[in-house]
């Protein structure tokens, strides 16, 4: 699984405004991964805060560790990383090849919450990389072609009549795309047929809520209240349901999003402490050591050492 940031292609020279208009009204980006623009990346963490996003290999392969897990990824192999993962690339081979996308957090949980029950998204988490079939792998690659054709077509200078128009078609061809990757997932690990609770709701709009309000707020008590519910009955629903407290899922996207500033930013500790909301960069060391081991500052410069962490 090779994920990076996706830099979109839709560019007009000759009007500036007009491609930052167009490019906002896309929720997703793509990218062609080749040895010029792939190896660079060996090492790198990769920011997962807000995207979600999938890899589909055409050829060569890549190692990646994805919240502390090792996946090997090859040819007819597609993985798929969700929101406020871990994830570094570890190895990268010289033939290299493959199509990247990545998706916008609000566009895609809409999609995913109509099809997947909590476990099915939980499991899919967990089990983030997987093999396809020939005639399954053909198919996904038109598809991915077909939407790269349509961004592409954006490169042009268009009447801005046809602007919001061929936006909406991308974004249809994306959502097509989606729901026709789950649907091989799906078919390649079934599982229980789609069975959506009260629970499950709780569960979906706790982690909707989460990925909106987790920088500013670190309460459970907060999360619960957005639903009109008590913490006790709250956190039980979100352990039932999930495998992890509340508290847990909190914890691991401030932990997660430090450590990408750390090593991806050119922030002080300081400046992070006050992105995270934390009162003061004291505090935020020792909720950073509490649940990590280490400082931020011994975390940091760990990872520009480049020394196993």
């Amino acid at each position: 699984m090779l994920f990076v940031f996706i830099y979109t292609f839709l560019c007009n020279r000759n009007h500036p405004k007009r491609k930052e208009e167009m490019e906002q009204q896309i929720p997703f980006s793509y990218v062609i991964i080749s040895p010029e623009n792939a190896t660079e990346k060996e090492g790198c963490m990769i920011s997962t805060i807000d995207k979600c996003g999938f890899f589909f290999c055409q050829k060569g392969e890549v190692e990646v560790a994805l919240n502390d897990k090792s996946y090997l990824i090859s040819k007819g192999s597609v993985c798929i990383y969700m929101t406020g993962s871990l994830l570094r690339i570890q190895r990268i081979s010289k033939d290299i090849k493959g199509i990247m996308l990545e998706v916008d957090l609000n566009y895609i949980i809409p999609i995913v919450n109509k099809i997947v029950n909590s476990e099915n998204l939980l499991y899919l988490r967990e089990n983030p990389c997987f093999s396809i079939t020939e005639y399954q792998y053909n198919y996904l690659e038109q598809l991915i072609k077909a939407l790269q054709q349509r961004m592409d077509i954006k490169a042009h200078d268009i009447p801005l009549q046809r602007q919001h128009l061929i936006s909406e078609l991308i974004k249809s061809w994306g959502q097509t795309l989606c729901y026709e990757l789950l649907n091989v997932y799906f078919t390649n690990q079934p599982l229980k047929p789609l069975s959506q609770d009260k629970k499950d709701k709780i569960f979906q709009n706790f982690v909707i809520t989460l990925f909106r309000y987790y920088q500013q707020e670190r309460d459970v008590t907060f999360y619960a209240s957005k639903q009109y519910l008590s913490s006790r009955y709250f956190s039980a629903v979100i352990k039932e349901k999930s495998g992890s407290t509340a508290l847990q899922w909190i914890v691991q996207m401030v932990i997660t999003e430090a450590k990408q500033l750390l090593e991806n930013s050119d922030l002080t500790i300081k400046e992070i402490a006050t992105k995270l909301n934390f009162p003061t960069q004291s505090f935020f060391g020792k909720y950073f050591k509490q649940y990590v081991g280490v400082s931020p500052k011994e975390y940091r410069n760990k990872q520009i050492r480049q020394l196993p962490f």
